[in-house]
């Protein structure tokens, strides 16, 4: 039985070993570390539905995210040059495409390099 305000949730075998071998190179726990991971989705998942419910990454190429663009129904390409993101559907560096970009995990990892 878990420690009072805890849940335990079960993941598959090879899951598990994914987040054990992550915690041990991160030197964390395997709790803080799945605790951290999950929360983190979270969040993005909450911001993205709730700023941009019409947006869809639907995929990566070299320094570009591939975004599909629901409301519009376009494809919309955000490049990334010297750290910075731009759309080259708005031509802009401040629309709703690349804050959407700035919330993927994949895309913030790759601007802290």
């Amino acid at each position: 039985m878990p420690d009072k305000g805890f849940k335990t949730i079960t993941v598959s075998e090879s899951v598990y070993k994914k987040i054990a071998a992550k915690a041990e190179q991160e030197k964390k726990s395997i709790t803080a570390l799945a605790t951290h991971v999950l929360a983190s989705y979270m969040e993005v998942d909450e911001k993205l539905s709730r700023y941009a419910p019409y947006i869809e990454a639907i995929g990566f190429e070299g320094n570009s995210a591939i975004l599909r663009d629901h409301k519009t129904g376009d494809i919309i390409d955000v490049r990334l040059h010297d750290k910075e993101l731009r759309c080259v559907y708005d031509d802009a560096k401040d629309c709703v495409h690349v804050a959407f970009c700035q919330a993927l995990p994949q895309v913030r990892k790759v601007i802290r390099g």
